[in-house]
């Protein structure tokens, strides 16, 4: 009996020490973090593509529509830069499509439904083109099923200064279904832009989640990880990776598309998902008590104003020294000259 003892005493010692030294040999995985929503930027992200390409192509593209208009192609574009500001830096209350169109007629002139209709002939044709080239990473389709297979609500944070026309269509080139999402941001659901942290508070609001509940999934360090000043967790996709400020990439999720895609096998199946989308409009005062209840420090809001700004003077924060915006000097590049007065009517 005294034998039987000591034996089991022995071995119960020597089990104990070979699970010490398992555990310090194979550390414990961490639980993976369960989200409500996944919110996804588009451009960069889930559409690869260089980002400065494609803006020289797309203002090339409708600086030579508007001239083969036989509108003033120059007023054109003058009037789409200072209206896409607007947009950027409207504090007003008012979508980003009346923003625009508010500041885009002052120099063009007639009605906003005529523009309307010429701009929704412009992306359903022309527009289609400028795609061209670009090639669909199917990791990121891969993504998107398996998140909704898991059940997660996923919303497209994609900068809101198209209509939904032009979204759709970037998707298409993406080889995404809109229908995927509970949410896409554009210029007449929207009223504020990235990296304004009032931006991601709508969707807050629109998504009924807390900051905490959402994983942003994003190329840009400035555009997009400023989602995390409302307690958002993120995800930062580097095979078209903008940093403008040196971010300090080993503090935060990241990887390729692919390799995005394989991480997000690994989330448990979603057991709360956001429920009651919001896929238009914000009311204001949803979108403060979202900012006021989120907020994870003190955000100077004319810091964020000037911010997206900046976005606008240069879409990918590498201005020439001395030298003009994409906007201001796309027509030279593009070898277009100015088309003939006059305005929609």
């Amino acid at each position: 009996m005294f034998f039987a003892v000591v034996s089991h005493v022995s071995y119960t010692s020597r089990l104990k020490k070979s699970f010490d030294l398992l555990k310090r040999e194979v550390p414990m995985q961490p639980v993976p973090k369960t989200y409500r929503a996944v919110c996804f930027d588009l451009d960069g992200t889930l559409l690869p593509m260089d980002l400065e390409l494609f803006m020289e192509r797309y203002f090339g593209s409708i600086y030579a529509f508007a001239a083969e208009h036989g509108l003033d192609a120059k007023a054109f574009m003058t009037g789409l830069k200072a209206g896409t500001k607007a947009m950027a830096t409207s504090d007003e209350g008012v979508t980003n499509a009346d923003a625009f169109w508010n500041t885009m007629l002052e120099f063009v002139g007639g009605e906003e439904e005529s523009w309307t209709k010429l701009l929704e002939e412009f992306y359903a044709g022309v527009f289609t083109t400028v795609g061209e080239g670009i090639v669909a990473d199917p990791a990121a389709a891969r993504a998107v099923r398996t998140l909704r297979e898991k059940g997660y609500t996923l919303a497209l944070t994609t900068m809101p200064m198209f209509p939904p026309i032009a979204v759709a269509e970037r998707l298409r080139w993406a080889n995404i279904d809109a229908a995927d999402f509970a949410r896409l941001t554009t210029y007449d659901n929207s009223k504020s832009a990235k990296p304004r942290q009032t931006y991601y508070a709508e969707n807050l609001a629109a998504l009924g989640v807390r900051g905490e509940d959402v994983l942003m999934v994003g190329n840009n360090t400035v555009e997009d990880l400023s989602f995390m000043d409302l307690g958002a967790d993120a995800y930062l996709i580097t095979d078209n990776l903008i940093d403008p400020i040196g971010y300090d990439l080993d503090s935060i999720k990241h990887g390729s598309m692919a390799e995005f895609a394989s991480w997000v096998e690994t989330l448990p199946a979603c057991q709360s998902p956001a429920v009651n989308v919001n896929a238009g409009v914000v009311a204001t005062e949803d979108m403060e008590r979202a900012f006021a209840e989120n907020a994870v420090r003190e955000i100077d809001r004319e810091e964020g104003v000037r911010k997206a700004g900046n976005v606008i003077d240069d879409p990918t924060y590498e201005r020439a020294k001395g030298g003009e915006s994409k906007i201001d000097s796309f027509g030279t590049k593009a070898g277009f000259g100015e088309g003939a007065e006059g305005g929609v009517e």
